[in-house]
């Protein structure tokens, strides 16, 4: 029995020191995790405080952060600001230049039309210097000149209640220094005393005729009927001859047997007067260069200043124009060749005589007629 206790007291007391152990074990371990704790607690702590300061850190950098950014922002809107300022300042700084462009531009081209204006002028000027001196220079030579021929040459000579003025206009045929002409006046039914003066006229080569009162037309034809000439020259009754006009005719016609129709110059005594601008103007040399196209938009030619041979078979005249018979006739004549321009004076143009046609009643209608039918 005793034997049996003291192996229940040795169980014990290992069983026991085994729970001693057990509690030692525990008491370390507790021990362990109670400084494994400690140290977690501190390191917490240690992370916490690490946080907290990274926090604030990180705060400090938001606010920088922040701070930097607002000032971005307002330099941002400062720099759009000077920018905008900038485009506005530059755009109207363009819209400036255009117009000045625009406005150099538009000074530049008056300027330009104004020196194409002048030398046109100028031109003109220059070409009708060179006429005036060619005309000069011709009649100065035909005046000299020896004639090969010795053609007759009718002139023709419509008139109309102009007694006063007849006998100046039959002295200027008179005083032609060629001497083979003869001279068709045809009385377009005068009610003054131009019959009586007329009948009573006694000239020699000078024939008289009576016509119906048709206009200057109709009474041209008449005397185209009654022409023995084999030249063809006309004159008006208020206006008077060059005394060399027959001698150039028939010298021109010499220098080009070709051509058929001639057209000289004439002087106006007052073109402030034909052109309905008053009057005062000094006496103007007319001759201007025949241009096919030109001559079937206005008239270069007077009347007066026309010549051609006999016998063609466009030499008559429209006898329904009143006003236009002389810018007709010489459109039909010179349709199919153009003219022998000759400069040398063939009459001078009065504006001052009672009763002119030019510029009369029928003047407008006359003219769109004469153009419509002899478009070119």
């Amino acid at each position: 029995m005793s034997t049996g206790v003291s192996i229940s007291i040795a169980d014990r007391i290992a069983a026991l020191k085994t729970r001693l152990a057990s509690v030692i074990e525990l008491v370390r371990n507790a021990r362990a995790a109670a400084g494994a704790h400690a140290v977690t607690m501190e390191r917490l702590e240690s992370l916490e405080r690490a946080s907290a300061h990274n926090a604030q850190t990180a705060q400090g950098a938001h606010i920088a952060t922040t701070e930097r950014l607002g000032l971005l922002e307002r330099a941002s809107v400062h720099n759009a600001q000077t920018a905008q300022g900038a485009y506005i300042a530059t755009t109207e700084r363009l819209e400036l230049l255009e117009r000045a462009s625009v406005h150099n531009a538009q000074a530049v081209e008056g300027a330009r039309t104004a020196t194409m204006d002048r030398l046109e002028l100028l031109e003109r000027t220059v070409d009708e210097h060179r006429r005036q001196i060619q005309v000069r220079a011709v009649m100065d030579w035909i005046a000299q000149a020896s004639l090969r021929t010795n053609p007759l040459v009718s002139v023709l000579l419509p008139t109309r209640n102009r007694r006063e003025l007849l006998t100046r206009a039959i002295g200027s045929v008179q005083a032609q220094t060629y001497p083979h002409w003869e001279l068709l006046i045809v009385d377009d039914a005068s009610t003054d005393d131009t019959p009586g003066f007329l009948a009573g006229l006694d000239v020699r080569g000078v024939r008289c005729f009576r016509a119906l009162g048709n206009g200057p037309c109709a009474a041209r034809n008449v005397a185209l009927a009654h022409a023995r000439g084999e030249l063809i020259a006309y004159l008006d009754d208020d206006n008077t001859m060059h005394m060399e006009w027959l001698k150039s005719i028939v010298w021109g016609f010499e220098q080009q047997p070709e051509n058929n129709v001639i057209y000289g110059a004439f002087v106006v005594d007052d073109t402030a007067r034909i052109d309905r601008k008053g009057r005062g103007d000094l006496p103007c040399l007319c001759f201007r260069p025949y241009d096919h196209h030109a001559v079937s938009v206005s008239n270069i030619a007077d009347m007066g200043c026309i010549a051609h041979r006999a016998g063609l078979p466009e030499a008559h005249f429209d006898e329904t124009l009143l006003e236009m018979g002389d810018w007709d006739l010489f459109l039909r004549l010179t349709r199919d060749a153009p003219p022998l321009g000759l400069p040398a004076i063939a009459c001078f143009y009065s504006t001052d005589a009672p009763g002119r046609l030019t510029h009369g009643p029928t003047f407008v209608a006359d003219a769109v007629a004469v153009r419509d039918k002899n478009r070119r």
